[in-house]
Parts: structure tokens; C-alpha cells; sequence
């Protein structure tokens, strides 16, 4: 008993010491990686901080020159701290990977301990240049650093990322921008940071829409808020959750419906190139997902009637890009279309809001698609610019939803019975009929009619909520509407043919069975990856882990099938001989009355055929749930 709690001792403490390693965030020995500068964090641990850094990096000077020393200092908003740290200087714009440049050294102070760290060669003259790490975990607040340039290297900043505890830390802080000298480059000015939209005067002196509702700026995924005071200008603040890749957008479209098309939208965007965030007016036309810049210069080449004398309405604009945040503050006149035609007045509404972000190129929006973490979140109210007011919320699209699940019973539950009735169940129950005919072709045929009917009523709920066909901007999306009309023409010709079925003893029989078995095959081998595809569809709104429900069904369904084949396989010689026993005592007695032999195996194919019914039931009616409550 005792070597026993011994043991159970020493495990509980090798696995409490082994965890309390592991949560550690940081060694102030070996604080950050050269390659992205961030700290080892344990997988599933904390994430890089997104609210606005209370760290600085200063830089005395705007330019500078080889082998002239700059003072650099590195400062925290009272009462902050970082006990981690690592700072280095990178040819300008810095990229992820990429290597330090010049001498860093720590001006004089006898508690803190550094290294230098991230050696590299720099130049055929034997120098190297190196970033510095922390070695100590003190608690620091301002420290001051002297940085020499090897050689010229055009435009210089510095990156530092700063650590607070196992959870709190900051990653690539940057400065400003140094210029080179010796370059002739013109020197660049770094976006000023802007501060947080405040949310605390929301729906009281100031309009807000949040989501999701209730949240803090810095933890909103999408924020817009205005000030109606002025009957002439109105003022925005926007902002967005983005990653911290180079070029991003955030953008919110005043719209008459929660649908794309015909919208003005405000857009703001980050370009790398000139390390600016700024406002950028567009709007919708023929295409949706595509929306027409109008251009802030005319040296901007632009074929349409909006040009940049509608930035005039703009009084004035302030942007930013930090911590994966963008925002964007600008005071703007309501009359619009008195320079652009295009764009829409101001003026109370109400006005339904669709917000989107994504990807963008030195400011200019790139098409965004229709899949769930690309289609815009459209509000589920109006909004009236004219009053202030808290809103939150998302639109839903019932005819799209009610078409996912029209097409979720029609081809997982009906389509998939009929089959297997048709494949596998047409010697079950030789003896009864209903109504003069077999129950499995009773089963087969209701079935068949009712996909039929759920699929027809599916495709014109879409159809009127897509306003006619239309065509998705990529694939996989771009296949669903092609898909869906080669399946439309299958399951209308397949009608078509049972009504002209001839009589089994016809000789255009076998004729008829191949191309009833052609157009039933093409129609349910494309119904299930269209399905598949169509739950990836924005307006649908399904979340990405209910499509592993779907393909535990779909494996189910095979395995289920490959039983059958291999029941039916073994059977097959016992079957043969009941059946000739059958039409032998037919022929010997053809007076009596012979029962048709019942197949061998009934009971595991009618165990089986139950299991599948409740279970894709089962299915059918989760996924169902799923799509109408998401």
C-alpha cells in the first residue's frame, strides 16, 4: 500500500512540475524567436495581445548614417511593465523572417541584464549585426539603447515585442520610420495611432452598432458608430478585428436590404506601401462582390462618372492599422450624390448595414467570395443615422435556409431509401402487395415523389431568392448553380420515363432500366457534394463542424450499402436454389398454389433497411435544425 501512494506521489509531482513547465510562457534567458519574434508559447496558449500596446519605441532621431550612433528608448505607460523583451532594427517595410540590421547596445545600467541575439553577417567586412533579448526577468519600464548602422540600408524601423506575464505579451511593436540619409529616398511618416472607439455614450449621445452586441472595441469583430448632431456632416468611427498581414480592409455598405448590389460603402484600408490607413469611398453596380473604387487623385485611371472630386465631402479622416486592429475616424457631408450619382445622401435612412473585410492591395479591396467567414454580416435591422441608438444582431436568409433543408430531406433521407429499396429490397416480402403492387416499389415510388417534389419546391425558393440564376465569383462555390441544373434536368426527365415505363415482358424493357439507372446515377452521385458545397454558402450560415455530421452519414451509407452487396453476394446461391425449387413445383403442380420462397437473410436486410431509415432520420433532422438555427 505505502510503494503504491509512493508512487502515486511521485507521479502527481513529476506531472505538476512537468505542467507548470510547460505553462510557462517565456524563459528570460531565451526570450523570443529571430524568425517572427514571438515568445514560445506552449500550443493552445495565450494569444498575442490586439489592444493598443501601453510599450513605445522612441527614436531620438528621423534619419540617419552609417557608423553614427542613435539613441533609441523603449518606455511603458505608468504603472506598466514587461520583464521580456527583444528589440531589433529591419530594413523598412519589415517582413516576417527577416534580419536584423546594425549594432544594438544597452546604454549604461548595472540591473539589466541582455544579450545579443539573431547574429548575423553584415557585409564582406567581418560585422555582424544582432537584435537584444532580455536575461533577466525585472520588471522594466524605460530603458535606453544606442544603435549603429554598419552601412546604408535605405529606410529603417524597429521592431520590439514585449512581455508582461504567461498570458499578457506583445508581438513586433514597430516605431517610427528612420529614414537613410544617404538614400535620396523621400522620408516616410508612419500612420499615427488612433485611439479605441469609445462605446461607453453608445445609444445615448452617439449611434453603435456592435458585434457582437455589447463588446468593447478592441474585442469588437465589427464596430461602427456615428454622430448625427451636424444636419450637414455626420461623423463615423469604423473598425474591424483583421490578422497582422501587410494589406487589410474593413468596410461597412449602406444598403436599402441586407443583399449586395447597388450600395455606397466605406472602406478602410491599410497600403503597405506607404504605410497609411485611410478612408476610400466605393460602391456596388452589376457585380456585388465586387465593388467600383473611386479614386482619390485623378492620375488614378477609373472609366466610370465618379472621380475624386467626391473626396471634397470628406472634411476630414484619420486611420490606423495596429494589433491586428483596424479603424478609421472621418467627418463626411451627407450629400453625396451631388458629385457622384452613385453614392447615396446621408440622410436618416434607414439603412440596413453590411459589414466585410478582407484581403486588400497597397489600399485597393480585392473581391471577397460567399462562403461563411467571407459573406458580409448584414444587420438585422435598419438603422436610422437621424437618432442614436445601441443595435447588434444579423440578418438570416429564410428561403435559402428553407432550400438547405428542402435539399438535406430530399437527397439524405428520400433520394437514399429509394435507393436502397431499388438496389437491394426488390425480392423482400415476395408474397404481400398494397394496392396490387410490391412494398418496396411502394416505398421506392413515394420516396421518389417526394425528393422530387422537395427538390422542385428547394430550387424555386432559390431561385427567388437569388433573383434568377448567378453565377458564385470561385470554385467550389462556382460549381453549386451548374451542379444544380444538370440535377434539375435528371430529376425532371426521370418522371418522364416512369410514366413511359413499358411492361416487363417488353423487349424495350432493358433499354428503358439503363437509362433510368443513367440519369438516377448522375443525379445522386452530384447531389451529395452538392450538398456539401451548398452548406459552405454565407446566406446558409451552417458552421464549418456540421459538415462532419454530414460525412459520418455518408460513410455510414456506404458501409451500409457494402453490406448489402456482400449479404446479397452470399446469398445468392441459396436464393438461386429456393427459386428454382419454385418454378419447378409451378411446372409439377401448376393447378396449386405456390407461394413465392422468401429470401434467405430476410431478417439482417430488414434490420439493416431499419437501422438506416432511423438513423439518417436521425441525421436529416439535426442537420435540419442545424441550418434553420444558425
Amino acid at each position: 500500500m505505502v510503494p503504491a501512494v509512493l508512487a502515486t506521489s511521485l507521479a502527481w509531482t513529476v506531472l505538476s512540475v512537468v505542467s507548470m513547465t510547460q505553462a510557462a510562457l517565456y524563459d528570460p534567458s531565451e526570450c523570443c524567436s529571430c524568425t517572427d519574434l514571438k515568445p514560445k508559447v506552449r500550443t493552445g496558449g495565450p494569444v498575442p495581445q490586439t489592444m493598443p500596446s501601453p510599450f513605445s519605441i522612441n527614436v531620438v532621431q528621423d534619419e540617419y548614417r552609417p557608423r553614427v550612433p542613435i539613441e533609441v528608448q523603449i518606455t511603458a505607460r505608468p504603472p506598466q511593465a514587461y520583464r521580456a523583451f527583444i528589440i531589433g532594427a529591419y530594413k523598412y517595410p519589415y517582413t516576417q523572417g527577416a534580419n536584423a540590421v546594425g549594432v544594438l547596445k544597452l546604454m549604461s545600467d548595472e540591473n539589466i541584464q541582455v544579450a545579443e541575439d539573431c547574429k548575423q553577417l553584415d557585409g564582406s567586412a567581418g560585422i555582424f549585426s544582432n537584435t537584444l533579448s532580455s536575461q533577466d526577468d525585472l520588471p522594466k519600464r524605460n530603458l535606453k539603447f544606442k544603435w549603429t548602422a554598419n552601412r546604408s540600408y535605405g529606410h529603417v524601423e524597429f521592431r520590439a515585442t514585449f512581455v508582461v506575464d504567461d498570458k499578457t505579451y506583445w508581438v513586433s511593436e514597430k516605431s517610427e520610420i528612420l529614414a537613410d540619409a544617404l538614400s535620396g529616398d523621400p522620408p516616410l511618416t508612419r500612420s499615427q495611432f488612433t485611439a479605441p472607439i469609445n462605446v461607453d455614450q453608445c445609444g445615448n449621445a452617439k449611434g453603435c452598432f456592435r458585434e457582437p452586441a455589447g463588446c468593447v472595441e478592441p474585442h469588437c469583430t465589427y464596430i461602427l458608430t456615428w454622430n448625427s448632431e451636424d444636419s450637414n456632416y455626420i461623423t463615423f468611427e469604423l473598425g474591424g478585428l483583421a490578422d497582422t498581414a501587410a494589406d487589410r480592409y474593413v468596410a461597412v455598405a449602406l444598403s436599402d436590404d441586407t443583399y449586395m448590389g447597388d450600395d455606397t460603402v466605406f472602406v478602410c484600408a491599410h497600403n503597405s506601401a506607404i504605410d497609411k490607413t485611410g478612408l476610400y469611398l466605393h460602391y456596388n453596380k452589376d457585380d456585388p462582390t465586387r465593388s467600383i473604387r473611386i479614386p482619390k487623385d485623378d492620375s488614378t485611371s477609373n472609366d466610370d462618372v465618379c472621380d475624386s472630386s467626391v473626396y471634397s465631402k470628406v472634411q476630414w479622416e484619420e486611420g490606423s492599422y495596429q494589433n491586428g486592429r483596424l479603424r478609421c475616424r472621418f467627418h463626411i457631408q451627407r450629400d453625396l450624390s451631388d458629385n457622384c450619382e452613385e453614392l447615396k445622401d446621408i440622410r436618416g435612412g434607414p439603412n440596413h448595414l453590411l459589414f466585410f473585410r478582407g484581403f486588400a492591395s497597397r489600399g485597393q479591396v480585392k473581391r471577397h467570395g460567399l462562403g461563411v467567414d467571407e459573406f458580409p454580416h448584414a444587420s438585422e435591422d435598419a438603422v436610422d443615422f437621424s437618432f442614436p441608438g445601441d443595435h447588434s444582431g444579423r440578418a438570416s436568409y429564410p428561403l435559402a435556409k428553407a432550400h438547405g433543408c428542402l435539399m438535406i430531406i430530399a437527397w439524405v433521407f428520400f433520394a437514399s431509401v429509394a435507393l436502397i429499396m431499388s438496389k437491394y429490397y426488390t425480392t423482400m416480402w415476395p408474397n404481400k402487395r398494397a394496392y396490387s403492387q410490391r412494398y418496396w416499389f411502394i416505398v421506392h415510388f413515394n420516396c421518389m415523389a417526394l425528393m422530387f417534389i422537395f427538390s422542385i419546391i428547394g430550387i424555386i425558393l432559390i431561385f427567388i431568392e437569388a433573383g434568377g440564376y448567378t453565377k458564385a465569383p470561385h470554385l467550389p462555390l462556382k460549381a453549386h448553380p451548374i451542379l444544380g441544373i444538370i440535377i434539375l434536368i435528371c430529376i425532371l426527365i426521370i418522371p418522364i420515363m416512369a410514366v413511359l415505363r413499358p411492361s416487363d415482358d417488353n423487349k424495350c424493357r432493358p433499354v428503358y432500366n439503363w437509362f433510368y439507372w443513367v440519369f438516377w446515377t448522375i443525379a445522386y452521385v452530384l447531389s451529395i457534394p452538392q450538398i456539401f458545397i451548398g452548406m459552405e454558402f454565407g446566406k446558409v450560415g451552417v458552421p464549418w463542424w456540421a459538415t462532419w455530421i454530414l460525412v459520418i452519414w455518408v460513410i455510414f451509407h456506404i458501409a451500409v450499402e457494402l453490406t448489402l452487396e456482400i449479404h446479397q453476394c452470399c446469398t445468392y446461391k441459396k436464393n438461386k436454389e429456393r427459386r428454382k425449387k419454385w418454378e419447378q413445383m409451378k411446372q409439377e403442380y401448376p393447378k396449386q398454389s405456390h407461394p413465392e420462397p422468401e429470401p434467405a437473410g430476410r431478417r439482417f436486410k430488414g434490420f439493416l433497411l431499419c437501422l438506416h431509415v432511423c438513423f439518417t432520420a436521425l441525421i436529416v433532422l439535426i442537420m435540419v435544425i442545424i441550418i434553420a438555427v444558425s
